[in-house]
């Protein structure tokens, strides 16, 4: 009676581990072998025996003994943290349907995305403490500011995806223009964007991966020549068609004491230093006081509180805009010939002379109507995927 029981007991764990390796057994598809790795493929659920071209496929990857991720842009799958030189992958690629990114976006409003909301406040916003924002652009993290029309990015019946790079790329002087006043010269750099050293630097090197160091338009802290070298950091080949060119509003204001819906108004509006324009165009800008104001959720920090107050955990401290220390904005203060706004290490809003160096610099840009996503779900391990 034991012996049967037992032979009983081991018919059944042949059973279950054969079960078990059946689900990533490969013997049952169509393989190949490709630099030492074992590919199994299926498109749509059947078995295939080359990878498809590239078209609108979301790739799911799963890989033994390695890591695996399919990169769209190149078409082809990375691996990393290879234990052993036996890798078998399976590649599932499934037809989906194109969505633009701009209207995936405004199909969330209103909805909890991380630890944040999309929110319809003088455009579709990403907003809270750390939201699943993040999008995969120019081969690194970006995080999406939300999606906007017209009175935003001056392009007609558009709804634009404005995104900000995760990181800055240096602290970098805003302007270092010396400014003849009549009766006296303004020493300090000249608060306007449309001809900066800082617009031009970001339009120009770093839009197209181009050396900048030693140029005209790079400084950094005490007007010491900056890194600017954005050769293999500034913008790709493969991103640069994505981004639209558009236009910055200019408008300024004479006190930071002001709240966010106050300062969207004054950014569009013709209060300026006297001779500054009020908007030029462009494809890479800053965030808006405006933007870093509306990144936290009204029940966390009431939009009657002034930008220059949010030095607290229910404002800046549930800000996913905050964090850089102290960060440009593009926005000049219309009282006076030098000042910028910026964002302070502390979290509120303040000024200072365009030629300081100190602040971070984050580039901002708008997105082509025409992106569409791939894959993702917009947080860290795993960001939008776009084409266009």
């Amino acid at each position: 009676m034991k012996k049967r029981i037992l032979v009983v007991s081991l018919i059944f764990l042949t059973i279950v581990i054969s079960i078990l390796a059946s689900s990533y057994n490969t013997n049952t598809r169509k393989t190949f072998i490709q630099d030492g790795v074992t590919y199994a493929l299926t498109l749509d659920g059947e078995s295939v025996n080359t990878i498809p071209q590239k078209g609108m496929y979301q790739v799911d990857v799963e890989c033994e003994n390695a890591t695996g991720k399919w990169l769209y842009d190149e078409w082809k799958l990375r691996l990393t943290n290879m234990s052993t030189d036996k890798v078998t992958c399976n590649l599932a690629f499934t037809t989906i349907t194109k969505t633009n990114l701009n209207n995936y976006i405004i199909g969330l409003s209103g909805t909890t995305q991380g630890t944040g909301e999309v929110v319809n406040e003088n455009g579709y916003r990403y907003e809270g403490k750390n939201p699943n924002n993040y999008i995969w652009f120019n081969n690194e993290l970006w995080r999406i500011i939300g999606v906007f029309d017209e009175a935003s990015h001056g392009v007609s019946g558009q709804n634009l995806v404005k995104i900000i790079s995760t990181n800055s790329i240096g602290g970098l002087v805003w302007d270092n223009e010396i400014e003849d006043l009549g009766l006296v010269e303004n020493f300090y750099g000249k608060n306007d964007w449309s001809n900066s050293d800082l617009k031009n630097l970001l339009n120009g090197a770093y839009l197209n991966s181009e050396n900048g160091t030693g140029g005209e338009y790079c400084y950094g802290y005490e007007y010491v020549p900056a890194n600017c070298d954005y050769s293999g950091t500034g913008v790709n080949d493969t991103y640069r068609p994505m981004i639209k060119n558009v236009t910055w509003y200019l408008g300024g204001h004479n006190t930071y004491d002001a709240t966010a819906e106050a300062f969207y108004g004054y950014e569009r509006g013709t209060t300026v230093y006297s001779g500054r324009p009020t908007s030029t165009e462009g494809y890479i800008g800053l965030m808006y006081p405006s933007d870093y104001g509306y990144s936290v959720l009204a029940s966390s920090c009431a939009r009657t509180t002034n930008l220059s107050s949010y030095s607290n955990a229910s404002c800046a401290g549930q800000s996913w805009l905050y964090g850089e220390g102290m960060e440009w904005t593009i926005t000049p203060n219309s009282s006076d010939p030098a000042n910028v706004f910026f964002v302070s290490s502390d979290g509120t809003l303040t000024n200072y002379y365009a030629n300081y160096g100190w602040a971070a610099v984050r580039p901002v840009l708008y997105l082509d109507s025409s992106v569409y996503v791939y894959d993702g779900n917009g947080s860290v391990s795993n960001p939008y995927i776009i084409g266009m």
